[in-house]
């Protein structure tokens, strides 16, 4: 009996995590161990990951920089002063709630031309990319676990249990 009580707590345990794919969200941390600094090929940085809505960048840096977010051509030119938000807390985290481009700099003046800056690609939840798991098909899971549970074994209405 308490092989069939572990059955059916793994299946639920399954079934949870096929339902709520939003607790697959990851944390990137802008730059890994070097953070967000000058000197380092973000380009390179962000290349074979996959960004979804859900997910969060967490920028950390020392005082002398800053993590604007702006529009593309701003971003492509390195113009500072027409931020869609900015922050110099020396830790930002900014969660990705929407599909598209979002793009950053640094806006101390120089820093973005010497290459701090940013361009992420988000997915949407919806996207035939794979972001973290495969995605299985809730009734052929359902099947699959099904086929693997042993046979219940209940005793008799009128026997004693």
């Amino acid at each position: 009996m308490a092989g069939t009580w572990a059955a059916i707590v793994g299946m639920f345990l399954v079934l949870s995590m096929v339902m709520m794919p939003s607790c697959l969200a990851t944390v990137y941390t802008v730059g890994d161990s070097s953070g967000w600094t000058s000197g380092v090929d973000y380009s390179t940085w962000t290349s074979g990951k996959t960004f979804a809505v859900g997910d969060s960048l967490a920028f950390n840096y020392g005082s002398g920089h800053t993590v604007d977010e702006v529009s593309g051509s701003d971003y492509k030119t390195c113009t500072v002063g027409n931020s869609i938000t900015s922050d110099s807390s020396g830790a930002t985290t900014i969660p990705l709630k929407a599909a598209g481009t979002r793009y950053f700099i640094c806006a101390v003046v120089g820093h973005c031309g010497m290459g701090m800056k940013l361009s992420v690609n988000v997915v949407g939840s919806g996207s035939t990319q794979q972001h973290h798991l495969p995605r299985v098909h809730p009734h052929r899971l359902l099947l699959a676990v099904t086929l693997q549970l042993p046979a219940l074994q209940l005793p008799h209405p009128h026997q004693q249990a």
